[in-house]
């Protein structure tokens, strides 16, 4: 996916480090700038792929349809696609490299819910969208955990910033605006930047425990300043080393 988004711009940067060493491999990678919100368009740059084009396609894409049928007609045409970050389960793709997303959004209720008070209270929750698949098991999995172990804990509606930094913080000013007394904020997604402009500019968020995904600079140093509370992070290099490695293994 294209954007403003860290851990995906390090995943980039991974995957082209990555590509110098394997050379003599005889193994070249192209990375192929992405709308991951817009499931047509995926589906169209996925169509234009064959067995000319490459040998093997890893895919970060949203949970739509389209996208699983395009996914499913690429196999067709004898080139192996790995999912990489967020699954595609049903479809035909022959492998999917990433976490467990529902087990991380388990870990996030497990966290606000240890780290807020045993009194009554709400929680905000950001996500890029819920069609992708990552997103939603991940508000899944924190839904699971917070109603059954900490029902004394709200959770508010899911707001969509399709992983904006600028969408996140309007989305942030007006859950403030509308909670006052909100008590914890769950960032499921991307766009950890805006919400951290937001919170340390916000007089009533010194109380608000916020976790989020991915370890990169910014949720580093808001994590040292106490803005975030916690971080879920995975390792983008070696998700790029196991999808390479996997597509090299279906092609061989």
């Amino acid at each position: 996916p294209e954007g403003p988004n860290a851990f995906m711009e390090d995943l980039t940067h991974e995957a082209k480090s990555h590509a110098e060493t394997l050379s003599s491999d005889r193994i070249t990678v192209h990375v192929e700038p992405i709308d991951a919100f817009d499931g047509h368009r995926v589906a169209g740059t996925l169509a234009i792929l064959d067995g000319s084009v490459c040998d093997g396609v890893a895919v970060v894409a949203p949970a739509f349809p389209e996208v699983r049928a395009a996914i499913d007609r690429l196999q067709d045409r004898g080139v192996p696609v790995v999912t990489l970050v967020s699954d595609h389960p049903v479809s035909a793709r022959q492998h999917f490299v990433g976490i467990d997303n529902t087990a991380a959004g388990r870990t996030a209720g497990r966290l606000l819910g240890r780290l807020l008070p045993k009194i009554p209270a709400k929680i905000g929750l950001i996500a890029g969208s819920l069609g992708l698949r990552d997103h939603a098991e991940r508000f899944a999995g924190c839904k699971q955990v917070i109603e059954t172990d900490f029902p004394h804990l709200e959770l508010l509606k899911v707001r969509e910033g399709r992983d904006d930094n600028e969408k996140n913080a309007d989305l942030v000013k007006r859950l403030l605006k509308d909670h006052p007394q909100l008590a914890g904020l769950y960032n499921i997604g991307a766009g950890n930047r805006g919400i951290i402009a937001a919170l340390s500019k916000a007089k009533s968020c010194s109380d608000v425990v916020f976790v989020g995904h991915e370890l990169t600079p910014y949720t580093r140093q808001a994590l040292k300043a106490g803005l975030m509370d916690a971080v879920i992070a995975q390792d983008p290099g070696h998700e790029i080393r196991s999808a390479v490695r996997v597509l090299k293994a279906l092609c061989d």
